[in-house]
């Protein structure tokens, strides 16, 4: 079997409205799509890099890379473009994520199989609501659909952070933990007021309150805080896994498959985590709808916890033939699904392409 089609497209989707984070706002996803075909099999993956503070590739690189790697991937075996890929994994996590998953897809990857029996993937709802009114209604909503676990965007204005949050635990009247996640937004006084001044009953855990690199103010913080905390932007790789053990700095740490590269690379990443004694949350709530399935189907097989590959539902539309199914705040993933993309809504969204040969 070897790689005999290729078509790449770098798409901008636009979102239902604008998704704010400490260290961003994003109104629509810059998405690079791999498609690779051989033997009537195909395989897709895809990057979503434009969120400042997230990544250090753009979409201009990573859309580049495509463009430049793509092509010398033709006439290649499955095994051989995989080695050829895994080479810039270090360097280039994200442009080499949409080839290196596409190609498991390919193989035939256990871990990016669909399951032989419907599955259940818990997820966690993303309160984006700032007012009392709104924050009530939507955390009603959220309860409604069966969301066991309610993310608060912080990392803002520290008191009217804390002020948030206490309407939201109002609200929420213990029937949801709540994920608070800082997004890097504070400095160690205003996170130390955070975790001071508000109740950690049901409160999960505190995510990323500082810049990736500031382990020295996580230590700080990790001695005072009776709320537990965790790590996503300083987690790349399995050094950064070692360091939050060996630092005790965090009891959480987050996996996204574009900081890993591929699925396999993810797996070993979240194994590493759970021998270290580590608890573990996967996924990505700014990555497009093909990144979130295949988080789901590694969440289905190594995760418990609620997980945050829910991207694809802040799209106003779905950029595939068949999209998925949410039932009781969960990502529905059914036997024998495959991911095909819808083309008009490809032609609509594409602001360029390759298509090979």
């Amino acid at each position: 079997m070897i790689i005999e089609k290729i078509e790449m497209y770098r798409l901008k989707v636009p979102l239902k409205r604008p998704y704010k984070i400490a260290s961003a706002e994003m109104k629509a996803f810059d998405c690079t799509i791999v498609a690779l075909q051989a033997q009537n099999r195909q395989g897709i993956g895809e990057a979503m890099s434009d969120v400042r503070g997230y990544f250090w590739e753009t979409p201009e690189e990573v859309w580049q890379f495509a463009r430049e790697k793509g092509k010398s991937l033709m006439g290649l075996t499955p095994a051989r473009a995989y080695q050829e890929i895994s080479l810039f994994t270090r360097r280039q996590p994200c442009a080499a994520t949409p080839f290196l998953t596409a190609i498991e897809v390919l193989s035939g990857n256990a871990v990016l199989t669909p399951p032989s029996e419907t599955q259940l993937v818990p997820l966690v709802g993303i309160l984006q609501a700032e007012e009392k009114e709104s924050i009530d209604e939507e955390i009603k909503i959220f309860i409604a659909q069966g969301y066991d676990t309610i993310k608060v965007k912080v990392g803002f204005d520290v008191d009217k952070d804390i002020d948030r949050v206490r309407i939201a635990q109002e609200a929420i009247q213990g029937k949801a933990l709540i994920r608070l996640d800082a997004n890097q937004g504070y400095t160690l006084p205003e996170a130390r007021k955070l975790v001071r001044n508000i109740d950690p009953q049901r409160i999960e855990f505190l995510e990323q309150p500082f810049k990736e690199k500031e382990w020295d103010a996580m230590v700080e913080l990790a001695r005072v805080s009776p709320i537990p905390l965790g790590l996503d932007e300083s987690i790349y790789g399995i050094e950064a896994v070692a360091k939050t053990q060996r630092l005790h700095c965090a009891r959480f740490v987050k996996f996204k498959i574009m900081k890993m590269g591929s699925a396999d690379a993810l797996v070993e990443g979240i194994e590493t985590a759970k021998r270290y004694g580590l608890e573990v949350i996967l996924g990505n709530g700014a990555a497009g709808e093909i990144n979130c399935y295949h988080e789901a189907l590694v969440s289905a097989k190594r995760i418990t916890r609620a997980g945050e590959m829910n991207g694809f539902l802040k799209q106003k539309e779905s950029i595939l033939a068949e999209g998925f199914k949410i039932r009781d705040g969960k990502f529905v993933l059914e036997p024998q699904f495959s991911l095909r993309l819808d083309p008009r809504k490809i032609d609509r969204f594409a602001i360029d392409s390759l298509l090979l040969p």
